[in-house]
C-alpha cells in the first residue's frame, strides 16, 4: 500500500517527469496488472526532472530512505541504475533504454507512509536544480 501512495504522491508532484508502477491507471499494463495481481508490489522506479531537481543531491538528501545497490526488505531503500546496475553502458546506450541519470529506483518499505512522504518531500525541496 505505501508504494501505491508514494507512486500516487510522486505521479502528482511537478519535479518529477514520470514513474514507472503498475497500480497507476494511467501505467502501461495497469489493466494486466490488475487481473493478475492482488496488489501491485512494493517495487516502482521514477524519474526526475532534471531541469528542476538533481538526482545526486535528492539522494543526498533523503533522511530515512536509504541508497543500496541491491533493493529489497522491509526498509525502504533507493538506487540510481545509472551508477549501479547500468554503469557499465555508455550514456548514450542507457538514454537509449531509458535509464538517465535521474531514474531512481525505489523499493518501499513498511515505515509510516507519512515519513516517507516527508521524506521525500524535504529532499526534493533541498534538491531543486
Amino acid at each position: 500500500a505505501n508504494a501505491g501512495r508514494l507512486a500516487e504522491l510522486l505521479a502528482a508532484n511537478p519535479m518529477v517527469r514520470r514513474v514507472f508502477y503498475p497500480g497507476l491507471k494511467d501505467a502501461v499494463g495497469h489493466a494486466v496488472a490488475r487481473k493478475q495481481m492482488t496488489g501491485f508490489g512494493a517495487m516502482l522506479a521514477f524519474e526526475l526532472d532534471a531541469e528542476q531537481v538533481s538526482a545526486d543531491a535528492f539522494l543526498h538528501h533523503l533522511d530515512i530512505v536509504r541508497p543500496a545497490v541491491s533493493l529489497g526488505g522491509v526498509e525502504t531503500t533507493i538506487c540510481a541504475p545509472a551508477v549501479t546496475s547500468h554503469a557499465k553502458m555508455s550514456p548514450e546506450e542507457r538514454q537509449r533504454v531509458g535509464v538517465t541519470d535521474a531514474l531512481l529506483r525505489l523499493s518501499v518499505g513498511i515505515e509510516h507512509i507519512d515519513d516517507l512522504f516527508g521524506d521525500f518531500d524535504q529532499a526534493l525541496k533541498l534538491s531543486t536544480a
